[in-house]
């Protein structure tokens, strides 16, 4: 038994050990198509195939330290490791894809479809692929960035500074923790007084986020438009289904275009005054809703 490569299975009811006899590297990333077509990566090129009934060892053509995974399916899978590695596997072998790789490690992959996928890693390296190229982005920090997630055009890094032989650094301007938020045209920083590293960060949508690291360290992250100081929740109230629909077209709409996310960013810029002027006026809220009542059928259509 490789008690280095636990693989732990829950099953609904209990979390269990599934026992192999493939490799005692370290599994550093976990990603699957489906119940049947799970996949697990690590150390020295290591990646392990699941089918629904046994694990299988597959040959990377690697033997670079391989960190996370992640596809749209089961024939367009891409896996991502030290000294830039990006592999591919076309659902029959995997191959190196990138003739001329960054420098720095890669730590984590994600991405919304196909043709828009975000790859990142050390000394802020922050690659982005559209369907034909891996090209690099701005990230505006040095810092190792160590997991991606985010809807659509509203994605946010975490990591920590890294000094490259094993010791993690807190620098006074970012006190340890290190958040990243792309709004669909900059990276930008988040500044926090977070003393510790973050290694991971998934949210439920794009108003309900989480992010963990070192020392237990949990952070939440609730959008301002569940506070009041967005007209729409104002009106109607945090858990309305208009507020719901209305987020869905900013998410899968708005936020896709320029002229889109320009939009959005305006409304976020205003929305706190509209608030504060309106107050508590039910003849100005009722003209609102009654105009937002007309409009939102062509906003979900």
């Amino acid at each position: 038994m490789c008690h280095d490569a636990a693989i732990v299975h829950y099953d609904g009811d209990l979390w269990d050990r599934m026992e192999h006899d493939l490799t005692n590297e370290w599994l550093r990333g976990v990603w699957g198509s489906g119940a049947d077509d799970v996949y697990a990566v690590g150390d020295n090129g290591t990646i392990l195939h699941y089918d629904g009934s046994a694990w299988s060892k597959m040959n990377s053509r690697t033997l670079e330290h391989l960190y996370g995974v992640w596809g749209t399916s089961r024939e367009n899978i891409y896996a991502v490791g030290a000294a830039g590695t990006i592999l591919h596997y076309n659902g029959v072998i995997w191959s190196d894809i990138l003739e001329s790789a960054p420098p720095d490690d890669l730590h984590t992959i994600w991405g919304t479809s196909a043709d828009d996928i975000y790859v990142a890693g050390g000394n802020g390296t922050i690659l982005h692929y559209d369907g034909l190229d891996w090209l690099p982005m701005e990230s505006h920090t040095d810092a190792w960035i160590l997991s991606l997630w985010g809807t659509t055009d509203n994605i946010y890094a975490v990591g920590g500074y890294f000094d490259g032989v094993g010791k993690w650094l807190n620098p006074d301007s970012w006190n340890g923790g290190v958040i990243l938020h792309y709004d669909g045209m900059l990276w930008s920083e988040i500044k926090t007084d977070i003393p510790d590293r973050l290694f991971s960060i998934w949210g439920s949508s794009g108003d309900d986020i989480y992010a963990v690291g070192a020392f237990a360290t949990i952070l939440h992250y609730s959008d301002t438009t569940g506070d009041g100081s967005c007209i729409l929740t104002n009106l109607y109230g945090e858990h309305s289904e208009k507020v719901t629909l209305m987020r869905l077209f900013r998410d899968t709409k708005l936020t896709k275009t320029f002229i889109g996310r320009i939009a959005v960013k305006a409304y976020y810029s205003i929305s706190p005054l509209m608030v504060n002027t309106v107050g508590e006026n039910d003849g100005v809220k009722g003209v609102l809703k009654n105009l937002i009542d007309t409009i939102l059928p062509w906003c979900i259509e």
